[in-house]
């Protein structure tokens, strides 16, 4: 997807999925290939990924969700240097400050049953020892335009905001704030309403936030997002 390859220094790295093993590629500015990892993760899938400087991040799945760190600081020898396997898996990453990465996918049981949408923030300040320290389930929510389209999610760690829409019974847009000490917390669940195949957008200015759906527009006040105002176009 976007993030799955990366131009640095240049040259261009990738993570990419061919038939059923999973490859890290370091090409050079003439596209020829300088090193890679081959084999990973056989019969799983590439479902999402992120780079950091010299560290690269993705997530496979089959029906646990492996988190890859690769230390790519060596163009000629390219390096895994952590796994980290919790069930369910991460459609979307996104980094949420130097040592945090936050995940956006779905929650599953070992046998892959979904229990709905799931956000993750994974502690990295040692990728070789990745840790998923807070993951918060909607349950009932099975879909979120986040997986297909990353311009859903709104994230501003300075606003510690986290927003997106979701699918289920109903659809509805969500913002989530997150604490090192409490993890996850909900600051607004509301039903979207208007019709768009275009998706939900959210977008704050100033003191207010908007919820945007094809005709509609909703305002909610920054903070405590109390719905003020609405219209129909």
């Amino acid at each position: 997807d976007t993030f799955s390859l990366d131009e640095y220094k240049g040259n261009l790295r990738l993570f990419t999925t061919n038939n059923d093993e999973n490859l890290v590629i370091i090409l050079d500015k003439k596209l020829d290939k300088i090193s890679s990892i081959e084999n990973l993760a056989k019969g799983e899938s590439i479902y999402s990924a992120r780079f950091m400087g010299e560290t690269g991040y993705f997530v496979t799945y089959e029906q646990v969700d492996p988190l890859f760190s690769v230390d790519l600081s060596d163009l000629e020898k390219p390096k895994i240097l952590g796994k980290l396997k919790i069930p369910g898996f991460s459609e979307y990453l996104h980094f949420y400050s130097d040592n945090l990465l936050l995940g956006i996918g779905m929650d599953t049981d070992e046998n892959g049953i979904t229990n709905g949408v799931k956000i993750s923030m994974f502690d990295i300040s040692d990728p070789s020892d990745v840790k998923e320290v807070s993951k918060y389930t909607l349950d009932q929510y099975y879909y979120s335009d986040v997986f297909s389209d990353y311009r859903a999610a709104l994230v501003d760690p300075e606003k510690n905001l986290i927003g997106f829409p979701l699918s289920g019974s109903a659809n509805q847009y969500v913002i989530l704030s997150y604490d090192k000490d409490q993890g996850f917390q909900v600051q607004m669940q509301e039903e979207v309403n208007g019709n768009s195949y275009l998706g939900t957008r959210g977008v704050y200015a100033n003191e207010k936030f908007y919820v945007i759906n094809g005709n509609a527009i909703e305002a909610y006040r920054m903070g405590d997002y109390v719905k003020i105002d609405d219209l129909l176009l």
